[in-house]
């Protein structure tokens, strides 16, 4: 799985490996990475049409690692309907008697480092309207699904 057409996980694969993590990690680089590609997304989006795939790996410090693998027919409608889901799950928490969040930006790792609470968000995320599929690793232990377009 990846994103369509394949010249595109090519090249974020070469990118990768040859630019130093410390370049990704800075939000001007990123921004203007994403500035530069958006009219060639655009334009390659016409002829084949929009799908989106994410890929994310974590190590921790213990060295455990999980890997998570989302597709969508739609990026736009997978960034919005994402965005949607953190902020119910911010309200269903709010609203709840033992909620003690002070107000404040939060990061998502920060927000669900119990694992009930990460299961279920993934769960939420991963059952999205477009999604097509998705893969979530966590030591060794595997569980995906495909669904039909």
């Amino acid at each position: 799985m990846g994103t369509a057409p394949e010249i595109w996980n090519v090249i974020m694969g070469v990118m990768v490996k040859v630019i130093p993590r410390t370049f990704w990690l800075n939000p001007t680089f990123s921004q203007g990475l994403a500035t530069f590609s958006e009219p060639m997304v655009k334009l390659t989006d016409k002829f084949v049409g929009e799908t989106h795939a994410i890929r994310v790996d974590v190590r921790g410090e213990s060295g455990a690692e999980a890997k998570a693998l989302q597709t969508h027919r739609s990026f736009r409608e997978c960034v919005g309907q994402s965005c949607a889901e953190f902020v119910l799950m911010l309200l269903k928490r709010h609203a709840s008697d033992n909620d003690t969040m002070s107000t404040g930006v939060y990061l998502p790792e920060q927000l669900f480092r119990e694992d009930a609470k990460r299961k279920e968000m993934l769960a939420r995320l991963t059952s999205t309207p477009g999604t097509t599929g998705y893969t979530i690793q966590d030591n060794a232990q595997i569980k995906t699904s495909l669904f039909e377009s």
